[in-house]
């Protein structure tokens, strides 16, 4: 009678996990909350930066979708193939590996504060900078599907012996609605590199905040002073297909409590 009991609880145990494996892969994802997640180091050292970022991507762990980038590029409308906005295609794209598929030039100005907005619909991204009397919108629809993450890269270099220091902000981060914080990265005599991870996020969203771009004596050049969101998607996270061979598991340890018990009878 125990080992009948035994085996009455242990089948029900597992109908009770299969039947809430077939309710995640059926059923629509209730929404997330948003979270920062701490960023852990890849390699030796203790810091995390672009080789840990590089090795996410290369494990998979991360994929991006597509990067949305402010860059002081020239500080202008001049040209000489320089842009200051874009959209960018991921890094491990097979054609077009990180180029933009939307670009705009800029003037930054130094030290002043710019708001900006990131949008996406699933299969569309606006990407906006502006201040009460001007927008500069880049728009695309090349990218879709769903997301889950982003990561945020501030990164400040110091350039020439004019270039006395370098700093870059990100502020007041808001994503549909919840307050994120801040980054920023500032460069004096070494390069300085930070990142912010977040996770939770559901399509669409709305991200806004400010962002200003600062320099004492040469004005710096191209990609030395910098911000980037990495959007995409965590591998953290079961995917349906998961959902769905956990829960046939389920169903056959099901049947073979069946036939044990029916041996045991």
């Amino acid at each position: 009678m125990p080992a009948f009991n035994k085996l009455r609880r242990n089948r029900k145990l597992f109908l009770t996990f299969g039947l809430v494996a077939l309710g995640l892969f059926i059923a629509p994802h209730p929404a997330k909350a948003v979270s920062l997640v701490p960023l852990t180091s890849q390699d030796a050292d203790s810091d995390f930066d672009d080789t840990d970022f590089n090795l996410l991507l290369d494990k998979g762990d991360f994929k991006e979708l597509f990067v949305a980038e402010g860059r002081i590029g020239n500080n202008g409308t001049g040209g000489n193939g320089e842009r200051e906005i874009g959209i960018n295609r991921n890094v491990r794209a097979t054609v077009g590996a990180g180029l933009p598929v939307a670009k705009a030039d800029f003037t930054w100005g130094n030290s002043k504060v710019w708001d900006f907005s990131l949008e996406y619909t699933g299969s569309k991204v606006t990407y906006k900078v502006f201040d009460t009397s001007q927008t500069f919108q880049l728009v695309t629809q090349e990218f879709s599907g769903p997301v889950t993450d982003i990561f945020f890269r501030t990164f400040a270099n110091k350039g020439s012996g004019n270039n006395l220091q370098n700093s870059v902000a990100l502020t007041n981060l808001i994503l549909n609605g919840t307050a994120l914080g801040n980054l920023a990265s500032s460069a004096t005599t070494t390069a300085d590199l930070d990142y912010l991870h977040l996770a939770g996020i559901s399509t669409p969203f709305t991200l806004t905040g400010k962002t200003a771009l600062s320099w004492v004596g040469t004005a710096p050049s191209r990609s030395n002073l910098a911000f980037q969101i990495k959007v995409g998607t965590s591998q953290s996270v079961p995917e349906p297909t998961t959902l769905g061979a956990i829960f046939v598991a389920s169903m056959t340890g099901v049947a073979a409590l069946k036939r044990k018990k029916a041996a045991i009878q």
